[in-house]
């Protein structure tokens, strides 16, 4: 026996006309006719009997649709899993961010999918940009956030925010009462530096002359350099964001005259399609650097 006499004789035990069965089906009423004699023929007993214009079933024919109806509880229940995975995604939201995303960003993004999704657990992974762009490209990840885009083929970048630097000093130090910083005024100053290989370290280094810095302390980390400046320990550059989420007391945030701009980006896969799930994310860090930027 096939589906299509299957759901014909159930169209048919619901209607208990094969007419009324054939436009539930959207097919010919000569089509049910023919599938319930082929399935009579396969199970071996009559399912309907005609008394006038009516179709009655038979005592084997109620005993068999009972099962029936067992298996297509169990096909619509595949269905609603269906909808659910491709409405909602699998259940569980994997996130891969860069550091200063994830502590700056994430929180008040994370925030606002609670108020949609308060029941979905998220997996939260924080790494380099190269880390985070491997993870998706493996499928680790179902969404990422990133500073630097890597060129590795398979992925997708979306850039969803552009900041312009600002200089960090202490609150107590000497050019805490300045209202612009320039490359000049950081001459001589202990800069803490994002790492050598970083792509915005490379922006940052292009304003100033070898040897104007004491380049004291190395992080990959936008957030450990901030509260190192709370701290004494130098003066720095990094994106508004993080220092503005951050919000030490002893941390004075001042325009920075040279052009560093600081680009965040969702990276996704060609190889693994967004779920619903991500994308609602994604929406979210939107409104979260949005909010951010006000």
């Amino acid at each position: 026996m096939n589906f299509k006499e299957i759901e014909a004789f159930r169209a048919v035990m619901m209607s208990r006309s094969m007419t009324t069965a054939a436009g539930l089906l959207h097919t010919s009423q000569p089509n049910i006719s023919r599938w319930i004699g082929l399935l009579e023929s396969k199970v071996g007993f009559q399912l309907f009997q005609r008394v006038g214009t009516k179709l009655i079933p038979t005592a084997e024919a109620e005993a068999f649709y009972a099962d029936v109806e067992r298996a297509f509880i169990g096909l619509e229940s595949l269905d609603d899993s269906a909808n659910t995975i491709r409405s909602r995604g699998t259940g569980l939201l994997r996130v891969g961010a860069v550091g200063s995303i994830a502590d700056s960003i994430l929180p008040d993004a994370m925030r606002f999918f609670r108020q949609d999704f308060p029941d979905i657990p998220v997996l939260l992974n924080t790494g380099r940009s190269e880390v985070v762009a491997k993870w998706i490209a493996r499928g680790f990840c179902d969404i990422g956030f990133c500073s630097v885009p890597t060129e590795l083929p398979s992925l997708q970048y979306e850039e969803i925010n552009l900041a312009r630097g600002v200089g960090i000093v202490p609150a107590s130090h000497r050019l805490a009462t300045r209202s612009v910083l320039n490359p000049a005024d950081f001459e001589g100053e202990s800069f803490i530096s994002l790492p050598a290989e970083s792509a915005n370290r490379r922006e940052i280094d292009r304003h100033f002359p070898i040897g104007s810095r004491l380049l004291a302390i190395e992080t990959p980390f936008a957030t450990t350099i901030c509260k190192m400046v709370s701290k004494g320990l130098g003066v720095s550059i990094v994106s508004p964001i993080v220092s503005h989420a951050l919000g030490l007391p002893d941390v004075r945030e001042i325009p920075f005259a040279g052009e560093v701009m600081f680009r965040s980006f969702a990276v996704t896969s060609d190889h693994f399609p967004l779920n619903f799930l991500a994308s609602r994310l994604a929406a979210c860090v939107r409104q979260a650097f949005d909010a951010a930027d006000d």
